[in-house]
């Protein structure tokens, strides 16, 4: 019997003096357990005695001191939406609220335009489904380089046909040799054949391109608030309009054009390399106009 009444006493009284850990501040300052210091705090409540109070379950009343003092914050911090839900099973119940600033992609319908695609650039219809732009510093430099492929393209667009049909005449003209092949294919990559165009050609080639990508860099980090990429101030025929709205109608046409050249210029390569005939001669059709002229005369 002895045992069994002092057993609970001892007990009692270890439990009386064990400090109450607290680490989440539950424990308000008023608090019985605070004013007898049987709350320890740790070394994170002693170095931020106003530390934040998690209360996902809302357990503290709007009254409470803690919520008074915002102290009081919820489990995850706010975030910020920058991309409209996308919802083409209609999951969402008709009475949801909507994001009417939302805008949608033209290029992909059923999902919203990509942040840094402002509609700013000409031809920025919300396309970019890899999410290369994450930046507006990478989504210049994206449009430079497209830009600069475009105009190679549609240069390569017309030469390429041309060539087909000029070469074996210049050459004649000039005692050398063509560098068409048996299928009056021109030299490329898939045809072969490059090893025979003249090395001083490839040499003026690439001095002429490093040079305009050095003038094309130099005046893209000027500051100059009107530079947008692509624009090199070089209009020897006066063409580019003095109004904005039709300064951006040939902005628009003329990165159309490239964007349809750089798909010309694969498929004439593609389809040279699988059927060995020069496109010209394959699809007579697509030049018919001045394909028939150029034959009448020759």
């Amino acid at each position: 019997m002895v045992e069994s009444t002092i057993e609970p006493a001892i007990v009692d009284d270890v439990t009386e003096s064990r400090p109450i850990q607290d680490p989440m501040g539950l424990y308000s300052a008023n608090s019985e357990e605070r004013r007898s210091g049987k709350i320890k705090s740790t070394e994170d409540d002693v170095a931020k005695p106003n530390n934040d109070i998690y209360d996902p379950l809302n357990i503290y009343s709007d009254t409470s001191e803690e919520k008074l003092n915002g102290r009081i914050k919820s489990l995850e911090p706010e975030l910020k939406v920058t991309k409209a839900v996308v919802d083409p099973l209609t999951l969402y119940s008709s009475d949801v609220v909507i994001d009417n600033d939302a805008v949608m992609s033209a290029a992909l319908p059923f999902t919203t335009c990509p942040v840094e695609l402002k509609g700013e650039l000409a031809g920025d219809f919300g396309f970019d489904p890899l999410g290369f732009a994450k930046s507006q510093s990478d989504l210049m430099t994206y449009r430079e380089a497209e830009i600069k492929h475009a105009r190679l393209a549609m240069l390569a667009a017309a030469g390429w046909p041309l060539s087909e049909v000029f070469d074996r005449k210049i050459a004649s003209l000039l005692h050398l040799s063509p560098l068409l092949d048996k299928g009056e294919r021109v030299p490329s990559l898939l045809n072969g054949g490059l090893e025979k165009v003249n090395p001083f050609y490839w040499m003026g080639c690439i001095a002429l391109a490093a040079g305009v990508e050095f003038y094309g860099l130099n005046k893209s980090k000027t500051g100059d608030e009107s530079y947008f990429p692509g624009n090199l101030g070089f209009d020897p025929l006066g063409l580019y309009p003095r109004d904005e709205d039709n300064q951006r109608r040939m902005q628009l046409a003329e990165i159309k054009h490239g964007r349809l050249a750089m798909i010309a210029v694969v498929g004439f390569a593609i389809q040279e390399f699988v059927l060995k005939v020069g496109v010209v001669d394959e699809t007579p059709y697509f030049f018919f106009p001045w394909w028939n002229m150029i034959n009448f005369w020759a």
